[in-house]
């Protein structure tokens, strides 16, 4: 099979030489063309002019940090793939990463066959085929989602406000894309912030900017989200969180465009469009006192609310085989869900909504063995949802050998004491009367993986 890196082009921005020509040495055979830049401006005027596959930063830099070059990168409207390799960072850096939307985030020492597996996951997951641009690559069949994909071409003409409403996890970052993409801005930048990742105090120099000696710490000018956005699209999820004092510039800025950099005098002109989003209902939020009516009234031009994945049951089966193809790669194992397991599913309330599914079918495809994953293999939550545990025995105890059947229940009575004891082993080996040893060398033998069951 060919590898992902074939045939790709990757640049690599650092100010330490020796590190780059180690990672460069790490993906020279496997990659179309690996570039080194010891400048990150220079970098970041090769990716305007000339936009590579994929950039790997550090996270200390003395030109430009790691952080701010993402920030610019974004800025420029690229959607690159970015992945983060620091031998300084914490778990706050590694959250600071993921919001501002890396690919991955590794630490240091990185071996050469991390690496390379950590980029063949990203360019597998862009190979996957998308269902067509007003669906934003979301996948859907239920008539309430089509509604949204045919709005979502008849608003992104318009240069309207929407505000996004639903449930966390229904996709309404991926709504708010989609509108992006198929829109006379798609050439510009796609800026989103994340208002409840943000500390209030922050907050308000994330959107405008700030002055040098604005406040302690600010020791430079920094650009905000408005003016990265430029004449794009600048998408401020879960706008609901929002204290009322930003609420109050944000309110200037949708009356008339204009906003001033904290700690500076100078008025500046936004031409971006504003979309927003919030999983709270933001007209009671008004009534009752807690967000601002007048900015309410600014952001409810045009709202769009993807339902709950709970209310369009016939799409689990379709999403379910979505992720597992997208997130299996190269193993190509498990193939499929069992018919029960699917049904389960179905029957399953998803607090989470699709991205609770999402992540559950990548552990799947990350750390199951076997070619289908069976109603078993689900996690006891869903098990316990959706009528207990499965009771119908292995379809092999009627066919086949003894030994293929004594086998069988010995897979299926290995998975049921794991999921009573929450993929605790030693407590299964307890309840199963047995040894650890003894326990564990049947876990390893039928390929079970007791994570999945915690």
């Amino acid at each position: 099979m060919t590898s992902a890196l074939a045939n790709r082009r990757i640049l690599i921005v650092d100010d330490v030489p020796a590190f780059l020509q180690e990672v460069r040495s790490y993906l020279k055979n496997h990659c179309a063309e690996v570039l080194i830049c010891t400048s990150p401006l220079r970098a970041l005027r090769r990716i305007r002019s000339d936009p590579p596959d994929l950039l790997i930063t550090t996270l200390v830099m003395k030109e430009l940090g790691g952080f701010e070059v993402i920030r610019r990168v974004r800025g420029l409207g690229s959607s690159v793939p970015i992945v983060m390799i620091t031998g300084r960072g914490n778990e706050k850096t590694a959250i600071e990463a993921t919001r501002l939307g890396v690919s991955d985030y590794l630490e240091k020492p990185v071996s050469a066959e991390e690496l390379r597996a950590r980029l063949e996951k990203i360019f597998t997951a862009l190979r996957q085929p998308t269902t067509g641009p007003a669906s934003g690559g979301m996948v859907s069949e239920d008539p309430a989602m089509k509604a949204i994909f045919d709005m979502v071409g008849a608003v992104a003409r318009s240069d309207s406000r929407v505000l996004i409403l639903g449930e966390t996890g229904t996709g309404k970052q991926l709504i708010a894309q989609a509108i992006h993409e198929r829109s006379p801005r798609r050439h510009e930048p796609f800026v989103e912030v994340n208002c409840a990742a943000i500390p209030e105090n922050l907050l308000e120099s994330e959107l405008f900017g700030h002055e040098r000696g604005a406040f302690t710490g600010a020791t430079d000018r920094r650009t905000g989200r408005f003016e990265e956005a430029g004449e794009g699209t600048l998408f401020l999820d879960e706008i609901g969180e929002m204290s009322f004092a930003v609420q109050s510039k944000l309110l200037r800025v949708l009356q008339g465009g204009k906003f001033s950099r904290v700690g500076g005098s100078a008025t500046l002109q936004s031409h971006a469009r504003v979309i927003a989003a919030t999983n709270r209902d933001l007209q009671q939020e008004a009534e009752a006192g807690r967000f601002r009516a007048d900015l309410f009234y600014r952001l409810h031009v045009i709202t769009l609310t993807p339902p709950p994945l709970r209310r369009r049951a016939g799409d689990v089966p379709l999403l379910a085989e979505h992720f597992l193809k997208k997130f299996r790669g190269t193993r190509g194992t498990p193939h499929g869900f069992s018919p029960e397991a699917l049904a389960r599913l179905q029957r399953y309330g998803w607090p989470g909504n699709v991205r609770e599914l999402e992540h559950l079918v990548e552990r799947f495809a990350v750390l199951h063995d076997g070619p289908e994953i069976a109603a078993a293999d689900l996690p006891e939550k869903i098990l316990r949802e959706t009528g207990g545990a499965t009771t119908a025995p292995p379809a092999t105890l009627s066919h086949g050998t003894l030994a293929s059947a004594r086998a069988a229940f010995e897979r299926a009575y290995v998975v049921e004491t794991l999921q009573r004891a929450r993929g605790n082993m030693a407590a299964a080996a307890r309840q199963a009367g047995l040894d650890r040893s003894h326990y564990f060398r049947l876990v390893r033998r039928h390929g079970i993986e007791p994570k999945l069951y915690a």
